[in-house]
């Protein structure tokens, strides 16, 4: 608030994809700006990128909720923003819900999570194949969920999976269309038993 107060005339804006948006900054600023958003720890270069994750308030701050969402998106961000590739996840969409209420709207995902109670454990859920663009689907579930250690391992996986099997210049949601959730089922659930 006090970057935006000093350099912004006081303006925050928030997007679709839950960026806070600093509008108004003179050119001349945007450097101290940057300087002062890597100080907070606020200056990723993530936007629209697969670690640039939707995520619902979750059990830390919801009563609705049945799992974590937060601390699992920020691990998950981070490790897919330490993959050599990362500046190449551009066109994969991750959301993730913490219960079925789907505030996350993981369901409208390329890779969708969600948080489950299992016999008082949490358990999330991967969904593919979801979009919200303009060539909107609802995400199919891939199978039985993990548990949270084994989710980021996962989404790595699957993106690898993508890399291994996209032909030109496919988009993850085109891969996927291409050859189904059953490749992603066999490759996953090969090497992790929910």
């Amino acid at each position: 608030a006090q970057i935006a107060d000093d350099f912004g005339n006081g303006e925050l804006r928030v997007s679709h994809r839950q960026n806070i948006v600093l509008p108004q900054i003179a050119k001349a600023d945007l450097y101290t700006v940057w300087q002062q958003l890597q100080h907070y720890h606020l200056a990723q270069d993530n936007i629209d990128s697969a670690s640039d994750i939707i995520c619902c308030p979750g059990l830390d701050y919801c009563a609705l909720a049945t799992a974590r969402s937060i601390p699992l998106a920020q691990e998950l961000s981070e490790k897919l923003i330490a993959r050599h590739d990362h500046h190449h996840l551009d066109d994969i969409t991750i959301n993730m819900s913490g219960c079925i209420n789907a505030c996350g709207h993981h369901h409208v995902a390329n890779i969708g999570i969600l948080g489950l109670n299992k016999k008082g454990e949490e358990y999330y859920q991967i969904t593919l194949g979801g979009s919200a663009r303009e060539d909107a689907a609802i995400s199919k579930i891939l199978g039985p969920g993990f548990s949270q250690e084994h989710v980021p391992d996962i989404i790595n996986q699957i993106i690898d999976i993508y890399h291994e099997q996209k032909q030109d210049e496919e988009s993850f949601l085109q891969t996927y269309r291409r050859i189904g959730i059953e490749y992603f089922k066999e490759q996953i659930y090969a090497h992790h038993q929910p």
